[in-house]
């Protein structure tokens, strides 16, 4: 059976594609909700990753990890702290006020893209003919599926827009990040706790000018979301940096495109959406284009 970066098989890898993309399709609508009432989006990130410290570091403890605090791993935690956390998480909510769910899932979609073109233009990656097709696939797919029940905002929007396409650049620079420097005999429950530290600590100072604390107490609708897309970022994102170690950074960045297709899913099963024929022929359009974007297979050991 072929196998990815790591050795793992292909089918598994992709397996753990689906099951990531769905849950972090269900938390976009979680985090409407968590933000529909006016908390700041600096300050729903920083109880995310406060959150993802507290229960990563008892994980860590139980299982008896410890966190490498070389130089090389210090730098490592901040800038996935700032580019896998604190930044876009920041952006992705700040967006999610102004733009319908569908849009911002649309947008985080051009993440494979991205990661394709930035490890190609480092010669990490093979930008062959079918991995193209493959992507644009996929794109195009995406593009479908806005055109029926929502349309780009217009100009007076173009900054939201920017910004969730900023949101996608930087999970694509984390990307290679993770896949050029994450520190060696670590795991992907520790490279998270450590990321998650270095993100606390760079949103503090921002969510202090800005005021941003986010009181949990009133417990409504809106601070219950809070703490449920903290935890499945928390499995997600975990779950994402191991499959970035796993099958390489482009490999893992089709997971944009599973959350942007269960998004419709979810919005169908609990807000009743319903979709017209062109939906389904881009779901279609998107299997054929995850199959043809394989793991790198230079990378095989």
């Amino acid at each position: 059976m072929t196998s990815g970066h790591a050795g793992y098989p292909v089918p598994f890898l992709w397996m753990m594609t689906a099951i990531i993309g769905i849950a972090w399709g269900g938390s976009q609508l979680l985090s409407k909700v968590a933000i529909s009432t006016g908390h700041d989006p600096a300050g729903v990130t920083l109880v995310e990753t406060v959150i993802a410290v507290l229960i990563t570091s008892v994980a860590c403890a139980l299982r008896g990890r410890r966190l490498p605090l070389s130089r090389k791993a210090v730098l490592f935690y901040i800038a996935c702290g700032l580019l896998g956390a604190a930044l876009p998480g920041t952006l992705n909510y700040t967006t999610l006020q102004y733009l319908p769910v569908g849009v911002v899932s649309i947008l985080i979609a051009g993440v494979p893209m991205m990661t394709m073109l930035l490890g190609w233009s480092m010669g990490r990656e093979r930008l062959t003919a079918l991995r193209c097709i493959g992507l644009f696939l996929g794109i195009g797919a995406v593009a479908m599926i806005a055109l029926p029940d929502t349309a780009i905002p217009g100009v007076g929007q173009a900054v939201w827009v920017l910004l969730g396409l900023t949101t996608a650049l930087c999970y694509a620079v984390e990307n290679i990040v993770i896949d050029v420097a994450a520190p060696p005999q670590t795991d992907a429950l520790t490279l998270m706790m450590g990321m998650s530290c270095a993100a606390v600590m760079l949103l503090l100072p921002l969510v202090w000018a800005r005021d941003g604390w986010v009181d949990l107490s009133p417990m409504g609708a809106a601070e219950q979301a809070i703490l449920g897309v903290s935890i499945i970022h928390l499995i997600c994102y975990t779950s994402f940096v191991w499959l970035v170690k796993a099958a390489g950074p482009v490999f893992a960045a089709q997971v944009g495109y599973v959350v942007t297709i269960s998004a419709v899913f979810w919005g169908m099963a609990i807000l009743g959406e319903r979709h017209s024929s062109l939906v389904w022929l881009a779901f279609g359009m998107m299997l054929v284009g995850m199959a043809l974007v394989q793991p790198r297979r230079d990378a095989v050991p």
